[in-house]
C-alpha cells in the first residue's frame, strides 16, 4: 500500500496548519451577515457572555454573543426564541469548529426594519450622500450653535450639563422638535430649513436624542430628512442613540457623534484645546524672554570686557604689531618678486640673443645659396630638354614642308593670281599657268588638251 501511494514529508500538514487555512478562508467571505432563526441551548455565562445554537427546520450554527455587545440589546435572550442576529463567522481553533460572532440581535418581527434601514443606507451610499468628499469642516469654535432635539430629553441636559462643565462660552439656541414617532421626522426637516435658511447666523447644526430601540430611533433613518441634512449649507454634528446604533443622519452629518455627551465633549475639545494651547504659548513665551535676558545680560558682559581690550594704546599696540608683520611680509615678497623678475629677464636675454636677426639672416643665406644652386641646375637641365625636343621638332618641321617637297621634284602650279591650281580642269581654264620650284618659279603657255591628257 505505502509503494502504491508513496508520501512525502512537505505534503504533510498539521491539524492546526489546515485549520489556519480553513479559517482565513472563510472569516474574509462571511462578514457582515443577517441571520434568522431560532435559539437552542442557550447558556448565559457569568462574565456576561451568551452562547447558542440558531436553528431552522433543518441546520444550526453555532454563536457566541459577546458582554460587550449583549449589554445593548434591548430584550432577554430566551430559549426557542425566534430572533434576527447581525455578526460574522469566525472559526474556532481548538475545537475546529465554525460559530457566528453576534455583534446585534433583534426579535424576529423587527427584522423587517433592519432591511429596510440596510436598502435605504445601500441607495443613499450609491447617490454619493455618504461620500467624505461633501463633508464639511466643523468650525474648531463655534459662536452660535443650533441645536435640534426634544427640550424634555435626557439629551440636552447631557450636552448642555458637559458644555457648561467645560466652559464653552458660544451661544445655542435651541429648536424644539419631537424625536420620536411616525411624523417626528417632518418636525425635523423644518427644524433643519429654518437653520438653512439662517445660514449666515448659525455656523453649526447639532440634531440629537438619546437611546432606544430600532423603532424609536427610526425617525432618524427617513429618507427625507436625511436628504435634507445633506442639502443643508450649515456643518452637521449627528448624535443619535448610543455608541452601536448607527441611523442614516449619523451617515450623512458632517461628523458622527456616538452619543449627545460625546457631542458636546467634540465641540468643547477645541476651547480646551486652544486654552492649553495658549498656558503653552504664554509659558513659551515667557520662557522665551527670560532666557533672551539671560543671552543680553551675557552679551554685555562680553562686551564689557570687549571694551577694555579697546583702549587707544591697546589699539595702537596691536596696530603696531599688525604693521610690523604687514612690513615683514612686504620685504619677503619684494624680494621673491625681485628674484623672479631678474631670472625672468635672464631668461628673456638668452632668447633674444638666440633670437638675433644676424643669426636669422646668417642661416637664410646659406638657404638661399642651396636654393639658387638648385635653381642653376633645373634651368640648365630644362633648357637642354627644352632644346632637344625644339631641335626634334624642327626637324620634323622641315621634313613635312612645302620647301621639302619642292626639293624632292615636285612643282606648285598656280593661276595668275597666285592660286594654287589644285586639279586640271582649274589648270585648263587659265591662259597662264606659274609653275613654282624651291628656288623660284616660270611662267608657261598654257595648250589645249583633253581631260585624258591629249593634246588637240
Amino acid at each position: 500500500m505505502r509503494e502504491m501511494f508513496p508520501i512525502e514529508s512537505d505534503t504533510i500538514q498539521t491539524v492546526s496548519e489546515i485549520t489556519k487555512e480553513i479559517k482565513i478562508l472563510l472569516e474574509p467571505n462571511f462578514k457582515n451577515l443577517w441571520v434568522k432563526g431560532e435559539i437552542s441551548n442557550l447558556r448565559i455565562q457569568h462574565s456576561g457572555h451568551c452562547y447558542f445554537s440558531l436553528k431552522d427546520s433543518n441546520s444550526q450554527i453555532p454563536c457566541v454573543f459577546f458582554s460587550r455587545y449583549a449589554n445593548a440589546c434591548d430584550f432577554a435572550l430566551e430559549e426557542g426564541m425566534e430572533i434576527v442576529v447581525f455578526g460574522d463567522l469566525s472559526l474556532y481553533e481548538p475545537y475546529g469548529r465554525y460559530q457566528m460572532s453576534i455583534k446585534m440581535a433583534q426579535k424576529s418581527g423587527q427584522g423587517n426594519l433592519h432591511l429596510l434601514f440596510e436598502k435605504l443606507k445601500d441607495q443613499l451610499k450609491k447617490e454619493g450622500l455618504f461620500d467624505t468628499v461633501h463633508k464639511k469642516l466643523i468650525p474648531k469654535l463655534p459662536k452660535n450653535i443650533a441645536l435640534i432635539t426634544s427640550p424634555t430629553g435626557a439629551a440636552i441636559k447631557d450636552f448642555m450639563r458637559i458644555l457648561r462643565r467645560r466652559g464653552f462660552s458660544g451661544s445655542i439656541d435651541l429648536i424644539p422638535a419631537k424625536v420620536q414617532g411616525k411624523t417626528a421626522y417632518k418636525d425635523i426637516i423644518e427644524a433643519v430649513e429654518y437653520v438653512a435658511q439662517k445660514e449666515n447666523h448659525y455656523d453649526l447644526l447639532v440634531v440629537t436624542r438619546g437611546g432606544g430601540s430600532i423603532e424609536d430611533l427610526w425617525t432618524f433613518n427617513e429618507e427625507a430628512l436625511a436628504r435634507s441634512l445633506f442639502q443643508c449649507p450649515v456643518p452637521v454634528i449627528s448624535a443619535v442613540g448610543h455608541e452601536i446604533d448607527t441611523v442614516l443622519t449619523d451617515l450623512v452629518a458632517d461628523y458622527r457623534a456616538e452619543t449627545p455627551s460625546g457631542a458636546a465633549e467634540f465641540i468643547s475639545s477645541n476651547y480646551l484645546t486652544t486654552n492649553e494651547a495658549f498656558k503653552n504659548l504664554k509659558n513659551t513665551i515667557i520662557s522665551i524672554i527670560k532666557d533672551t535676558f539671560k543671552v543680553q545680560n551675557l552679551n554685555l558682559l562680553n562686551a564689557s570686557k570687549s571694551l577694555a581690550l579697546l583702549t587707544p594704546q591697546h589699539s595702537i599696540d596691536k596696530k603696531s604689531i599688525q604693521l610690523d608683520v604687514f612690513e615683514k611680509k612686504l620685504s619677503h615678497k619684494l624680494s621673491a618678486s625681485i628674484s623672479e623678475k631678474r631670472s625672468a629677464c635672464t631668461d628673456r636675454l638668452s632668447r633674444l640673443a638666440r633670437q638675433h636677426p644676424m643669426h636669422y639672416l646668417k642661416s637664410q643665406d646659406s638657404q638661399l645659396r642651396i636654393r639658387g644652386h638648385q635653381l642653376d641646375q633645373l634651368v640648365n637641365s630644362s633648357f637642354k630638354v627644352k632644346q632637344a625636343k625644339f631641335s626634334n621638332l624642327n626637324r620634323r618641321l622641315e621634313n613635312s614642308s612645302v620647301q621639302s617637297s619642292l626639293k624632292r621634284g615636285f612643282v606648285i602650279l598656280k593661276d595668275p593670281s597666285n592660286d594654287v591650281l589644285g586639279s586640271l580642269s582649274s589648270a585648263v581654264a587659265q591662259k597662264n599657268i606659274k609653275a613654282c620650284f624651291y628656288d623660284g618659279e616660270i611662267e608657261l603657255e598654257n595648250k589645249k588638251v583633253n581631260l585624258n591628257g591629249r593634246k588637240e
